[in-house]
């Protein structure tokens, strides 16, 4: 890995913007050039200050992004919630719904608009994980559920300067300014069958565990950051804010959904299709259509409700199966092979 233009490596860069996005909450947009990534990243990143709107509810003074008043003590909301509750956030979401709800009406497909909603608004949040990271999580509810910064930070992963890894970093420090590293990533599913991708084990997460500090985004968070210029490409300028209106709390996931597929939806597509409207599998993980769920603080084998395995597996994946089932179900978690 070499060195940029000003004597920093990339790597040690990204960990420098990384800890003061963390602690002094400003917004960081960035810029992606394949083939300059290396050599000119320093001019790939623009940092600015975001303005804390986040009061706390019992001393009023600022929150920031934490989850518990720093002056007072007093337990805070969940920020990713706060954020997806933005009356603004709300607003320009309630337009571009009814904006697919009229488009819907010319159509003729306003019903079908509806009973998809209806079903986006009972979906699950999965993830997809391989059977031994599974498999440690159902040893014990003392596990936790670790995030992609946590394994690194605690030596459990290497990390990595490639060029997924310098977006999924730039989009998570745009879009969860400050508290990043406590967001859990999933997606809604139908049919409780993850992306693949990242593991054979699909892993559905109870609604009671994650409703209250769940948000959604209509598409992949490092797609997103990149299409409405969050992350920007070289040479334009960043927006520097998130746009509105595609982000929603978990009871508004239904909402999120239709605002976004209304046009893949016509007066006769029926609850058969619904679920690879929702989530469907690209050949390569960029390519994956889903709606995000973003999932504040920790998780453990007690957050999940059920687990997929399929039924075909590679011989490795066979030694742990039985004694995967075998922990799970000592926490309730119900085990299907597909």
């Amino acid at each position: 890995m070499g060195e940029s233009k000003k004597g920093v490596s990339p790597a040690g860069l990204v960990q420098k913007i990384s800890t003061s996005v963390h602690s002094g909450f400003p917004c960081l947009t960035g810029e992606w050039n394949r083939s300059s990534f290396h050599s000119d990243f320093p001019n790939l990143v623009r940092v600015k200050a975001m303005p804390a709107t986040r009061q706390c509810d019992l001393c009023k003074n600022s929150l920031g992004s934490a989850s518990v008043c720093r002056h007072c003590g007093w337990p805070g909301r969940y920020p990713n919630v706060d954020d997806a509750n933005d009356p603004a956030e709300r607003t320009e979401l309630d337009h571009r719904y009814q904006a697919a709800m009229t488009e819907s009406v010319a159509r003729g497909s306003d019903q079908a608009l509806k009973d998809f909603e209806a079903a986006a608004a009972d979906s699950k949040a999965v993830l997809a994980r391989s059977s031994g990271d599974l498999l440690r999580l159902a040893n014990s509810d003392s596990e936790l559920y670790a995030t992609f910064y946590e394994l690194i930070e605690g030596g459990m992963r290497a990390a990595a300067a490639d060029e997924w890894e310098f977006r999924r970093r730039v989009a998570d420090a745009a879009l969860f300014p400050g508290y990043f590293k406590d967001i859990r990533f999933a997606a809604l599913s139908l049919d409780g069958i993850g992306l693949s991708t990242f593991g054979s084990c699909s892993i559905v997460l109870r609604n009671d565990m994650i409703a209250h500090r769940a948000s959604v985004l209509e598409e992949n968070s490092v797609l997103f950051a990149e299409r409405h210029r969050v992350a920007t490409k070289k040479g334009k300028k960043p927006r520097g804010t998130v746009p509105p209106g595609y982000r929603g709390t978990w009871p508004d996931r239904g909402k999120v959904s239709a605002a976004k597929l209304h046009k893949s939806i016509d007066a006769g597509t029926g609850p058969a299709e619904y679920s690879g409207l929702l989530m469907h599998l690209g050949a390569t993980s960029e390519e994956h259509e889903f709606v995000e769920a973003h999932i504040f603080g920790t998780m453990t084998v007690r957050t999940i409700e059920q687990v997929s395995v399929p039924k075909r597996r590679k011989s490795a994946d066979n030694v742990n199966i039985k004694k995967l089932a075998e922990e799970l179900r000592k926490f309730g978690v119900a085990v299907k092979f597909r």
